[in-house]
Parts: C-alpha cells; sequence; structure tokens
C-alpha cells in the first residue's frame, strides 16, 4: 500500500508527561492517514519513553517505532556519538515531515523533509494551558515571524486590536500590576534609587539540555558574568524559576546571590509562581535572558533586553548581546521593542502560532508547516485564545 505521508516523531528529549500529554495525540490524529515513525530513546534522567507510553500508543494503526537502546542513547540529548549514521538512518525512512523534541539543533537540520520543532507556547504575559504548543522551523528563534505582505499585516492588526487593548488594560487595573513602581519596587525589596536589571532564572532540573548548546551551562555561571559586569549603579534583581522551587535544590544559587551583597536581590516568590517575574519585568529598568521565554513580557513592556545565547532573536525586538551596549540603554533609559512590532507579534502568535494537540485535525497540522502564514486561520484563533482566557488571573 502507497502511503500519502511519512511523518517521522524525533524525540530525544521528549519527557514522559509531553509524550503523552503533546506527542501522543498528535501522533494520533497524523497516523489516520499517514504512515509514523517514532524515533525516541528509552528513559535517562526524565527525557525519553517507557513501557507506559508504548502501551498508550498500542492502539494507534500505521505506527512503527524506533527505540536507540545502545549504550550512546545518552548522548542523543546533547550531540549525537554518530550523527551521520543517525541522519542515514533518517533518510532511510524518507519522511515528508519531521517533529522534533530536541536540544541538538545540527542533527536534525541536515534530515530530510519539513522539519520543525516542538516548542511550548508561552509568551508572557500571555498565558495559555500547559498543553499548547507550536511548530517553529528554526529552534529558539524568538520572535521569528513569516515573509507578511500589507494585507497580511493589516488583518492580524486589525483581528488582534481588541484583545491586546483588553490586556494592556488589565495591566493598568489589576493587582499588583496596577501598583506604583515605587510601590512595586518595595514590595519586592528592591531600591529606588538604582538601576534595575531583571535577571530571571531558568530551569534547571536533569531533563533540561537546553543550556548545554548556550555561553552558559548554569545560573550560577550568568548570575557570576553578569555581577562581574554591572555596576553599582545598578542592582541584579533575579527571579527564580517556578519549576526550579518545586524540583530542585536551588540553595547554591541563593547562597551566590546573598555573597553579593547589595549587588544582586532574590525576589521573593514563596508560592513558586510566575507572575513575580512578570512584576519584576514591568517595573525593572533592564532585562537580562538566555532562552527563557520572559524576553517575551520585556517586549510587551517595551524593557531593553540582553539575550546571551546562541540561539536568534527576530530583529524586531531590539535586543542587545553584548553587556556594555545594553547598560548604555538601561542607563539612558531606552531601547526596547516597538510598541507596534510587538503587537503583531503577539497576534501572529496567539492567533495563528498556538494549537492544541487535541483539537487539530491531520490535514490543519500538515498544512500549518507547508504554509507558515494563511489569514483564514486569525478568527478561529481568536474565538480560541478568548474562549480560553476567560478571566485569567495575571497573578496566578
Amino acid at each position: 500500500m502507497q502511503w500519502m505521508t511519512r511523518v517521522l516523531f524525533y524525540l530525544p528529549v521528549v519527557t514522559p508527561w509531553w509524550f503523552d500529554n503533546i506527542v501522543a495525540p498528535l501522533i494520533r490524529t497524523l497516523a489516520v492517514d499517514s504512515k509514523v515513525h517514532i524515533l525516541v530513546a528509552p528513559l535517562w534522567r526524565n527525557t525519553g519513553i517507557g513501557p507506559d507510553q508504548i502501551a498508550g500508543c498500542s492502539a494507534i494503526p500505521n505506527l512503527l517505532w524506533h527505540i536507540v537502546d545502545d549504550p550512546d542513547h545518552r548522548s542523543l540529548r546533547t550531540s549525537p556519538t554518530d550523527p551521520d549514521g543517525l541522519v542515514a538512518f533518517v533518510r532511510s525512512i524518507a519522511p515528508d515531515y519531521v517533529f522534533c523534541r530536541s536540544a541538538d539543533v545540527a542533527t536534525p537540520s541536515r534530515f530530510p523533509g519539513k522539519v520543525v520543532q516542538l516548542l511550548e507556547a508561552g509568551a508572557p504575559p500571555f498565558a495559555f494551558p500547559s498543553d499548547r504548543i507550536i511548530f517553529q522551523r528554526d529552534f529558539l528563534h524568538h520572535g521569528a515571524m513569516p515573509m507578511l505582505d500589507d494585507a497580511d499585516r493589516h488583518a492580524l492588526d486589525a483581528t488582534f486590536a481588541g484583545a491586546w487593548q483588553r490586556m494592556r488594560s488589565r495591566f493598568d487595573s489589576q493587582p499588583p500590576f496596577c501598583l506604583s513602581r515605587e510601590a512595586a519596587l518595595e514590595r519586592m525589596g528592591l531600591p529606588r534609587d538604582r538601576k534595575i536589571v531583571a535577571l530571571p532564572l531558568e530551569y534547571e532540573h536533569e531533563e533540561a539540555f537546553t543550556g548545554f548548546h548556550g555561553p552558559f551551562t548554569r545560573n550560577l555561571d550568568l548570575i557570576e558574568h553578569l555581577a562581574d559586569a554591572i555596576d553599582h549603579d545598578c542592582v541584579l534583581a533575579i527571579t527564580d524559576h517556578p519549576l526550579n522551587y518545586r524540583y530542585i535544590d536551588n540553595c547554591p544559587v541563593y547562597a551566590m546571590i546573598e555573597a553579593l551583597g547589595d549587588r544582586a536581590h532574590l525576589v521573593p516568590n514563596a508560592v513558586a509562581r510566575y507572575w513575580p517575574t512578570t512584576l519584576l519585568i514591568q517595573n525593572c529598568d533592564g532585562l537580562v535572558v538566555r532562552d527563557t521565554k520572559a524576553l517575551y513580557a520585556g517586549a510587551f513592556f517595551g524593557k531593553p533586553t540582553l539575550r546571551l545565547s546562541h540561539r536568534p532573536t527576530a530583529d524586531w525586538i531590539g535586543a542587545h548581546d553584548d553587556v556594555a551596549s545594553f547598560l548604555e540603554d538601561v542607563r539612558a533609559g531606552r531601547g526596547g521593542a516597538r510598541i507596534d512590532d510587538a503587537s503583531r507579534w503577539f497576534a501572529f502568535h496567539i492567533l495563528h502560532e498556538v494549537i492544541s494537540p487535541t483539537e487539530i485535525s491531520s490535514a490543519d497540522i500538515l498544512d500549518r508547516i507547508d504554509m507558515p502564514f494563511s489569514g483564514d486561520r486569525l478568527r478561529a484563533g481568536l474565538a480560541r485564545f478568548e474562549a480560553q482566557q476567560g478571566e485569567v488571573d495575571l497573578a496566578a
């Protein structure tokens, strides 16, 4: 029998939760019309799959498993020991489409077919359910958009205008974001007579492998680098990732922050929520990120941003890649994304990029890869967003 399409899921850093809640629904949908291959490793450091994931897919037709269980399977998480052999194997499958959950960028870039990364849909300060995702062609290319003509840009702007204005109005009226800057800084324990440089830390659990490919593999290294580069007219205001509070012992990081004295301050987050980072970014003078999507909150609030990463950043964000020029903008009170550019990207992301893996057809999945933008999707995207948002608590 001749299959119309061949689909490969390449999943070296998928977690069991992600497989069950994100990948498996996509597989079930695509397997109706396509032959689906899954290339994955056994469990290690909470990445890979186990018997439960295989059993959960046992009733799916047209499914072929390729489980890399040789001694080198751990290397798939960072840089495969034999990338040429892996690429040759994928070429033997000859997929038309490849869906990746991989921290390694170089190897999947050599795969045949149309290759996309499966990434979380988070874009602070907008909130989404945990199972919303996007398909991205270039891994962690923050702010990326397809080429748009004037009609596409107008359609995005017009469709999203009301939702955008309502979101901005909520920040003007809802606690704690309606606080004055002075009151917000006092609440966070930050001084009012120095420039505030916000640093949201990234998730540093053993299952997180993206740091291996960046200029700083640990939060400790990043804090040390910034503390040495920032003068005493600034204070490094740090928020820890909520999942670090829940799943790891971050005492060495807190000890370093305390040892820095008045050069750094840990913004308290006793209940391990996301809103303290948003409140900090709203009231900071500049934002430093690696790959965290907190960068989008900086764009929303128009903050000068320094991104220390090997991954690309869209020009509209206006991000710096060196500390000196960033601090010049911080001290001058300039820089940051333009409000019109930020609004348009959020419109594209929310109305067009974000999908639910349980509420999308096989044809729509593949069409979104074949056609990176279609104005016909915007109204349905707005309806989904409005239904999902409801009265989302900004301080959740």
